[in-house]
This record gives structure tokens, sequence and C-alpha cells, in this order.
């Protein structure tokens, strides 16, 4: 029998909810039968937030929602989380230089304990889906009050509701009429896999654009450095030691807009979960791991997590455009519809041919003040992207296979 924690509400007698503690312990076949209506259910999948749990709870706390019609019927599921987040991530440069000058004198300056609708982890989706016909916006009214109950017994200093897509604000827009603020977060960038691998959709493009990639195919050679690809979940184990999640801290670290540092215990967790499903590029120096891109493989399309690499070879070799074309190479091979790049590196990724989804995500402050102070400093804080320009890198006419050009000559 299922623990539902002692929370069945009702609106007008048209919805009711159950509030879970972990992802166990939820009615695993309503939550099954509201997530197969959404093209991002990867991210709600039972294994993989078992695993955000599992190695994020020594500082992050969950819960579980499935709301029901009046018929009894799930009607939609979300995940909520809290974590201490840096209010300043997606801030102007100008603005972050000012917030690090601030932190010398109080290191705990705009690092304020949130509860995201949402998990604890930078991946550019939202944690929150609808069945068809469901009433979106009572069912938004309905999770803002929970969401302020479990505020108000966490003490959260914020409410986010993170990242939705233009349509999917048309609903979510009913937040704006619950105080919240609506702010640009940083955009998804994603292909049109329409390309067999790396060296066909190099013979699609303009002559400079394929130039451009040989020179750094030739620095990348000239290095010294070589490729390999896993799926084998045995060989990833093997590989990810401490030593290689030593490089994502350290790029972690740097990072301008990381919302997160995920534990050793995450990849290794989400290797065995996702067994042939999770792909690893690797760059080797000789016989050390100097660069690294997790991927997550679905029928229909492969999805970015994380990429990290020695910086002090990205001079000389080209290292992250090298990593990226041959992570670019391997996804297509999977023979999916759509490959998510992921967040930043905006120019580069529209070079390669992506396009950009702008992400929004919804902002309270649970105290007055604060809320006041975030409404006048709101647009120093979340400032709107600039979204770069689409490149027009491919050639105006049809690529027969006779005249595909081999990228190594």
């Amino acid at each position: 029998m299922t623990k539902a924690i002692d929370c069945l509400i009702k609106i007008e007698n048209d919805y009711s909810c159950k509030l879970y503690n972990s992802i166990l312990d939820v009615n695993l076949d309503d939550w099954k039968q509201v997530c197969q209506t959404s093209d991002s259910n990867v991210y709600m999948d039972i294994g993989f937030l078992l695993t955000i749990e599992k190695t994020m709870a020594g500082f992050s706390k969950f819960w579980y929602v499935i709301f029901y019609d009046q018929n009894g019927n799930p009607s939609a599921c979300t995940s909520l989380s809290t974590f201490k987040a840096d209010l300043g991530v997606v801030a102007s440069k100008g603005t972050k230089e000012f917030i690090t000058h601030v932190r010398r004198l109080l290191p705990s300056f705009l690092y304020l304990n949130v509860l995201f609708c949402g998990l604890p982890i930078s991946i550019g989706k939202n944690h929150l889906i609808f069945v068809e016909n469901a009433n979106q916006e009572l069912i938004i009214k309905l999770l803002d009050s929970i969401m302020n109950t479990i505020a108000a017994k966490e003490k959260t200093k914020l409410i986010i509701y993170k990242e939705f897509n233009s349509q999917e604000c048309n609903q979510l827009d009913a937040l704006l009429q619950l105080n919240y603020l609506k702010a640009e977060s940083l955009p998804m960038h994603s292909f049109k896999a329409k390309f067999a691998n790396f060296s066909e959709y190099c013979a699609a493009l303009k002559s400079h654009y394929r130039n451009d990639i040989k020179r750094s195919k030739r620095k990348f050679e000239k290095a010294g450095l070589r490729v390999v690809q896993l799926k084998d979940t045995e060989k990833i184990l093997q590989i990810y030691t401490p030593e290689m999640h030593q490089l994502y801290e350290a790029v972690v670290q740097k990072s301008e807009n990381q919302l997160e540092t995920l534990p050793i215990t995450f990849f290794r967790e989400l290797a065995i979960y996702f067994s042939g499903q999770l792909l690893f590029t690797l760059v080797y120096k000789d016989d050390k791991i100097v660069a690294f891109n997790c991927s997550l493989c679905t029928q229909s399309s492969v999805h970015y997590l994380f990429c990290r690499l020695d910086y002090s070879l990205n001079a000389e070799s080209d290292l992250y455009f090298n990593l990226m074309y041959a992570a670019l190479d391997e996804a297509l091979k999977q023979n999916v519809s759509k490959i998510d790049f992921g967040q930043t590196a905006d120019t580069f990724k529209a070079r390669l041919g992506s396009y950009q989804t702008p992400l929004y995500m919804y902002i309270k402050g649970t105290e007055f003040l604060l809320n006041w102070i975030i409404r006048k400093s709101f647009n120093i804080l979340f400032p709107n992207p600039v979204l770069v320009p689409s490149y027009n890198i491919y050639k105006q006419y049809p690529i027969a296979a006779k005249y595909l050009i081999n990228i190594s000559q």
C-alpha cells in the first residue's frame, strides 16, 4: 500500500491530490499514466527521480504530487524539491562580478533556500505534466497552495517553478495572478537529427563551416588526443572514478550558470539504472581522460546532460569543439529525430545548426521584504538572455551519397 502523506485536498469538488515523500511510495501506475503523455517523460522516469532522490538527499528534500479529477482519474503529476540556490545564477556578467565582490565579505550573499517545482538540477526541462483536457489553471492553483504550505514548513525564502517553454507558459501564466514574477531562463539548444553520422552532416555544410571543423580536427590530432565512445554500463563504472569526477567538480566551480554540484554517486547510479542508454563520449590524452560528455539516449532523442573538460588543453587542441563533434557523431548514430544540446555556449551551438527554445521560470519570495527586493532588482538579477541568430550553415541543394565528403581527408 502506498504511503501518501495525509494531504488530500479538494477544490470545488473538482480535483484532489496525493502528496508523497519518496518516489518509491507513489502509485506507480497513476504516475506512469500521466507521464506517458509527455515527450519529456525521461526526466519524470521513476529511475531518474530515484537517482536524484538517493544521491542528493544530503542537501535536498523531495515531494511528489499526483492530482486526480472528480472521477478519480490521474490528471497531472509533479516533483518538488528544496535546494540552497544562488539567486544570481542567471544574472549578467557585471552583476555577477558585483555579487562576487560582496561575497568576499558576506559569503552567503544571495544564497537562498528555495522550493522548486522541479528538481535541483540544470537540465532545461520542467517536471510538471498534465494529461489532455485537464483543467490546468485549477491544478496550478491547487499546486501553489501545496507549495506555499511546504515553503512555510521548510522555511524556504523563494518558490520557483522552472523551466517552461512559451506554449507551456500559456497556462503557467496563471501564476502571475498569484504574486509571481516571470523571468527568462537560459534557452535550450536542440538539433534536428536528419543525418546518419557526422561525416554526412559535414558534407551538407557550406565550405567555410566545413573547413572550420577540419582545422579544429587537425589541432585535435596534432595534440595527440583520441576519442572513445562508451555505452557499456560496466565499462562506464570502471572509468568513472573519483579522479574523473574531479574533472567535473573543477569545471563546475568555474561555471557561471551552474545550479548544483552533483556527487559521483549520481553518475554511477544513473549508469546502472539507464543501462545501455547512458552514453559517455570520452577524450583521452595518453591514458588520462581530459574531457567527457554525458548523454541520455531515448527512442526518439538524445539529451546532453553534462560536459566537462580540462580547459588548459582547449587552446592548443580545440578540445571543447572536438568533444562536441564526437558527441554529435555518436548521437546521430542513435537514429533519433532530435538531439538536445543543452543550455549555454549559445553561439557555438547555433553554428552547429541548433535552434533555440526560450525557457521561463516563475519566482515568488515567501516574505514581504524579500519579495519587494526581488521586484525592485528584478531586471538586474534576471536580465533577458540575448538569443543568438540562426546560422545558414547548409548548402542549398540535396546531398547525394556520392558527393559525401570524408571529413578526415
